[in-house]
């Protein structure tokens, strides 16, 4: 049993918590899982030390003081949801299952944390660009060993894929999935088609559309259908789209990349979910088609058809950007990215693209990413689950905080919720919100709501 003493506490207080290696203790929580709403996540954080009279600064992996990364602390001059827990560590490395397996005792399945001890990182600044408004240390190293996590977040519930966390037992990790809570987040988050710049440009000349190459306004945004994303992301091997990027309008034998997430990610179980029927399309008539790349292993790539196309294996929806943007000018390059990633609004860069017609970017550096899924002209989305583990992996504070975390995400900006970019608030919420009265931050469709259900239609429910 986890157990986190009085004694434990006191020491990390009075050696201040940037001052020290990560070691579970009272005052901190150490959650694992989704990386597609590690920006939401860190603003329904910020909202938390504010509303508690206290002061955040963010600690992080990497030299970025304008995006996150796979490993994050946040760390308030105070205690957070009238706890003693003043830091929270966020690591997002192989996604969303990983809230329910980095539980384990199992050094395997565990992530690693960041290393906030002050000689690691650099020294604080003004954020940018994503991390605008927060206080950054960057360049903090990574823990050099992993540690079992206290829960956190996942884009879908793991029923699509239950195959993944039927694997835990008692002996070996110290729970099974049965001692798992699932509560719904009451939010949903939006997805879309990320493509290199060579890609969405090369599009808009295909599609003849009439802007400056590379303008990311909605109005200039090109378009592909679902049934070309089921085609492109598939195993069948012999589609024409994977046989050069011709069947897509583009350069006739040119290679197309696929820069996927790894299997315990939410957001490639989305796109397995929206675009496959994975776990969904069962039972006698079934349906179902298998997914391209489940055997690639993460940080490499996999060819096909003499070269005609790749599948990468992305930890994170971080790394799956870098692949987009280092595709630049010159590749076709393709993923599925949460909505609450801006794309650079200048002509150059990675850009979303438009699915089905309908666009979930803005196209700008301040937009929300979210109006046309509030308002069910965009179907692509899937309610975020938290999961939290028996009281040895989850104790009473660490929970607290987790709650507060989802609820400040389910809250509207009116009442201190944070603002949320590409993530919305379903109609049924604990809030008792209305599309009609917040029609930017609610809308009047979901899915399974209060019963997260990935494989459900959406439904109007207002």
């Amino acid at each position: 049993m986890k157990i986190k003493t009085l004694a434990l506490a006191i020491s990390a207080l009075s050696a201040g918590a940037a001052n020290a290696a990560y070691v579970d203790n009272a005052t901190n929580v150490y959650l694992t899982g989704a990386s597609a709403i590690r920006n939401n996540v860190a603003a329904s954080i910020k909202k938390q030390c504010t509303a508690a009279g206290g002061s955040l600064t963010v600690f992080k992996n990497g030299s970025s003081t304008s995006s996150l990364a796979n490993q994050m602390a946040y760390v308030c001059s105070t205690g957070l949801a009238g706890t003693s827990i003043t830091t929270v560590y966020h690591t997002v490395t192989g996604g969303s299952l990983n809230s329910i397996l980095g539980m384990s005792n199992d050094v395997a399945k565990q992530q690693i944390p960041v290393n906030i001890a002050s000689g690691t990182c650099a020294a604080a600044v003004a954020g940018t660009g994503a991390l605008l408004g927060y206080s950054v240390r960057a360049n903090c190293a990574n823990e050099a060993v992993a540690s079992p996590s206290d829960g956190g977040w996942s884009d879908v519930e793991y029923a699509p894929v239950r195959e993944q966390v039927d694997i835990l037992t008692a002996g070996t990790d110290g729970f099974t999935i049965d001692d798992v809570a699932q509560t719904a987040t009451n939010v949903a988050q939006a997805f879309g088609v990320g493509v290199s710049e060579k890609m969405y440009k090369d599009l808009q000349a295909a599609q003849g559309i009439a802007c400056t190459a590379g303008d990311p306004a909605p109005a200039c945004q090109p378009s592909l259908n679902k049934a070309d994303i089921v085609s492109l992301i598939n195993s069948n091997t012999f589609a024409p789209h994977k046989n050069g990027a011709q069947a897509l309008g583009l350069t006739s034998g040119a290679t197309v990349e696929y820069a996927r997430r790894v299997t315990t990610s939410g957001t490639q179980s989305s796109a397995q979910v929206l675009f496959l029927g994975k776990g969904c399309l069962a039972g006698v008539n079934g349906g179902e088609l298998p997914v391209i790349g489940d055997d690639v292993l993460v940080g490499t790539t996999n060819t096909y058809n003499g070269g005609l196309f790749k599948v990468s294996a992305n930890s994170g929806t971080g790394d799956v950007i870098t692949k987009l943007t280092n595709a630049g000018a010159t590749n076709y390059a393709f993923g599925w990215v949460s909505a609450e990633n801006r794309a650079p609004t200048t002509t150059t860069g990675w850009k979303f693209i438009k699915l089905n017609g309908v666009a979930i970017s803005d196209g700008t550096s301040t937009g929300l990413n979210k109006q046309n899924a509030i308002d069910g002209k965009y179907d692509s989305f899937v309610e975020a689950v938290s999961y939290k583990g028996p009281s040895a992996k989850t104790d009473t504070n660490e929970g607290t905080v987790i709650d507060a975390i989802s609820n400040g995400m389910a809250t509207i900006i009116a009442d201190g919720g944070a603002e949320t970019v590409g993530m919305f608030i379903l109609p049924e919420n604990a809030g008792g919100y209305t599309h009609d009265v917040t029609p930017t931050e609610v809308s009047n469709f979901q899915r399974g709501g209060s019963s997260p259900n990935s494989c459900a239609p959406v439904v109007r429910n207002q």
